[in-house]
């Protein structure tokens, strides 16, 4: 296995990581919602969330394209 693809594997596993942790933070501020909190932190975490989501989802999808082009370079 050359540097590369353990570099990227790394990185989707970091990216798969940041996405459960970010589920997690979605679902503790939905059931604080849920319960009645008014708390601002609360929406604010939300925006932080979906941000992570949107971030880690990018990481994924670069990752799977420079994999694409390398094989299509060694083909």
């Amino acid at each position: 296995m050359d540097a590369g693809s353990v570099s990227t594997s790394s990185a989707i596993s970091t990216a798969v990581q940041g996405l459960q942790k970010n589920q997690a933070q979605i679902e503790q501020t939905a059931q604080n919602i849920a319960s009645g909190s008014l708390d601002p932190q609360d929406v604010v975490s939300l925006s932080q969330a979906a941000t992570g989501l949107q971030a880690n989802a990018a990481v994924i999808r670069t990752s799977n394209e420079m994999t694409q082009q390398l094989l299509n370079i060694t083909a």
